[in-house]
């Protein structure tokens, strides 16, 4: 709604300077706070153009424009702010439908989770998901086709330490216990082989029979054991509303040979060279001393392929990314994977794409964005210049990589969680996660702790509630919460967790949004049944400066859901909600509501249904559920 001021703002100006009016709309500013006026536009651009100072620029402007939409126009030091007609703004603020967005043509991929199938998700993973799952409900909410993939690194030397635990050191294949942390449990003990020439010869073989899928034993075993880790993995996603439409397998990828068609597609196109001296003697490498950001690198190139003709990650990156867009000739085969708790289907790759064909619409993306953590990004540039050297950043798809920063924990939560710790760990501010030490903090232990605790303060609150209310409310505190947290600040800088900050009633927390969405639900029930007055009596009665700074932000709902998928930033929705929820608790404090005159009072009661519109919406695209009741 806002929007829809400024581009009026853009249009009055296009009548007396001659410029487009899409040039004078990108040039339009806010002001600060303290610099009255809702819109601001710099003349000192125009100087030169109009052969005038910016000051007598903004003189003219603010004589001779006239708009029904603004109030007025003021000079101020070479700017001229623009002040909304606060009555027809409100006006069309209670007419305007929010996130009518229509159907988009184009279809998006989003990759996250992507665990290694052989231990439980920890912390850090969370932030991975409640990224990927929010762009996956932004996108869907702007109406794109959307699919939401879980790669599984199923071939990698991770899994292997477990499969060749299974297979040569006794360990059952079954367990009573949840089967990702059994898996844990069997990896961190097979860790303690490293240094044991037997096992590293184990090992490799094993990877080596699991790469090629002949040995139809182990590619069975293989199969069932990474498919019931992955299934447990997935079930704690589905504790945190987070969901997949497809799980894509490593181990299919090689079977089907995209890697051998990606590597021939490279080096048909000169862009995967062999190197016959050097650091990279006897490696197939992608040189990227052409482009331009590599200009100043001291390295211009990275391995695909090394000496012993092993393939990196990075070269099967590029060849899943060329699937992805459709740039690869050859499809997988899809197989039932699991009914998800919405009652959808999600479907895994097969390796005999004659078997079954794509009838779900998977591959050949418009947009494929992949989550991953900050400290891979230079890798994922490497995936991007590989499609800049092959020309196909020209066929207006787009490969994507959305990084964030490294969960860190803070001692006192590893603590409480019954890690023991040095004395120099407790003088720290913040510990990162360490396998090595069997520190890791699992995704469910935490959620487990998290629920506990909303529980129990729940219960101080309402003790005339049952239990299974409680226990249901102590979940959505505990979802919310976390994915709240894990998401509220910048998701490129690195996040410090305190399982204690989690459930702050104070502060930026996502209590803090329950609490004061739960009290304007209090006020509407109390204000019980009325009917509605006609718009432009709202728009009269509301005159109150913070209802028309609250009615301004809710007004900035839509163009916000665009920017956060433009920008890649889930995070912008969570300071939204702080921003609602500081403005909406000023209100409160400035203006007596339920003490008002009665058509007042309605005025000011429909308000607030606006505002929890907004805040349930805005809730829906970062999955928090609101709280009628705290």
């Amino acid at each position: 709604m806002l929007d829809i001021y400024k581009q009026h703002f853009a249009h009055e100006l296009s009548k007396h300077i001659d410029l487009p009016e899409e040039v004078l709309l990108s040039m339009i500013e806010i002001p600060p706070e303290n610099i009255t006026g809702d819109f601001a536009f710099p003349c000192f651009k125009l100087s030169k153009l109009l052969k005038k100072s910016p000051q007598q620029i903004a003189e003219d402007l603010e004589k001779n424009l006239q708009s029904d939409y603004f109030s007025s126009f003021q000079n101020l030091s070479g700017y001229l702010n623009a002040h909304i007609n606060q009555i027809a703004f409100i006006e069309d603020s209670f007419k305007f439908q929010a996130s009518s967005f229509k159907p988009n043509k184009e279809r998006v991929m989003i990759e996250y989770m992507n665990a290694n199938p052989n231990k439980p998700l920890h912390i850090g993973q969370a932030r991975n998901v409640c990224i990927g799952d929010s762009m996956r409900r932004i996108y869907s909410s702007l109406g794109y086709a959307v699919h939401a993939f879980n790669y599984g690194d199923d071939s990698g030397v991770n899994v292997g330490y477990n499969i060749v635990g299974h297979l040569f050191y006794d360990y059952p294949l079954t367990t009573d216990k949840k089967f990702d942390h059994y898996c844990g449990k069997i990896y961190e003990e097979m860790r303690k082989n490293d240094e044991d020439p037997k096992f590293k010869s184990l090992l490799s073989e094993t990877l080596l029979k699991i790469e090629e899928g002949h040995d139809e034993k182990l590619k069975k075993l293989h199969f069932d054991y990474t498919r019931n880790c992955a299934l447990d993995q997935i079930r704690t996603c589905w504790r945190m509303n987070a969901y997949f439409d497809c799980v894509a397998r490593e181990t299919d990828i090689l079977h089907l040979k995209f890697f051998a068609e990606a590597m021939e597609l490279l080096r048909e196109k000169w862009v995967m060279k062999f190197v016959d001296d050097g650091e990279a003697k006897g490696c197939r490498i992608v040189d990227v001393s052409t482009l331009p950001e590599y200009q100043k690198e001291e390295k211009q190139y990275q391995i695909l392929i090394k000496s012993d003709g092993v393939a990196t990650y990075i070269a099967k990156d590029i060849a899943f990314a060329l699937w992805k867009l459709g740039y690869l000739s050859k499809d997988f085969g899809y197989d039932i994977f699991a009914e998800d708790p919405r009652g959808e289907i999600i479907y895994t790759t097969n390796s005999q794409p004659e078997a079954k064909q794509n009838k779900h619409g998977f591959g050949n993306y418009d947009t494929a964005i992949t989550v991953i953590d900050n400290r891979q990004l230079q890798a994922q540039a490497i995936v991007q210049s590989a499609f800049k050297l092959l020309g196909l950043d020209k066929d207006h798809k787009q490969y994507l990589p959305l990084g964030y920063g490294v969960v860190y924990l803070t001692p006192e939560t590893l603590t409480k969680l019954g890690y023991k710790l040095t004395a120099e760990e407790l003088a720290e501010k913040r510990l990162p996660f360490s396998s090595r030490k069997g520190r890791t903090v699992t995704l469910d232990e935490m959620l487990k702790m998290l629920h506990e605790k909303a529980y129990r303060e729940s219960k101080e609150r309402n003790p005339e509630k049952n239990d299974a209310r409680l226990d249901e409310t102590a979940e959505s505190i505990a979802i919310g919460s976390l994915r709240f947290f894990l998401m509220r600040s910048d998701i490129e800088k690195d996040l410090v967790f305190d399982i204690d900050e989690v459930l702050d009633m104070q502060g930026e927390t996502w209590t803090y949004i329950l609490y004061t969405g739960a009290r304007i639900q209090s006020i509407i029930d109390a204000a019980g049944d009325f009917e509605n007055p006609e718009i432009n009596t709202i728009a009269a009665l509301l005159t109150a400066p913070e209802e028309f700074v609250l009615i301004k932000k809710l007004s900035e709902f839509d163009a916000l859901v665009v920017q956060a998928k433009d920008q890649l930033a889930p995070h912008s929705i969570c300071r939204y909600l702080l921003d609602i929820a500081k403005l909406l608790n000023s209100y409160y404090a400035n203006v007596h509501i339920m003490k008002s005159e009665q058509q007042t009072k309605i005025a000011r009661i429909l308000l607030l249904k606006k505002v929890r519109e907004i805040i349930q919406k805005s809730m829906n695209l970062i999955w928090m559920k609101f709280l009628e009741r705290m």
